[in-house]
């Protein structure tokens, strides 16, 4: 078992993941969930802010959609 894990950790942990989002829409509702998600959003985004202000954020952006081509 603990091969079979350390094999396939990924694909364990996402659909885990994905079962936990799948039982909190059909229990607490779609709208609620992405209420919530976009509430963590916005927290996420406000604390890089408040510690880097706006460039933080450019910085982080810029990170995330640099292209290994470039």
């Amino acid at each position: 078992m603990k091969e079979f894990f350390q094999n396939h950790k990924w694909a364990v942990i996402l659909s885990v993941l994905a079962l936990i989002v799948v039982l909190m829409i059909y229990l607490i509702g779609w709208w609620t969930l992405l209420a919530g998600v976009l509430v963590a959003v916005a927290i996420f985004f406000g604390r890089m802010a408040d510690r880097g202000g706006l460039e933080a954020i450019k910085d982080f952006f810029r990170r995330l959609f640099r292209g290994k081509h470039a």
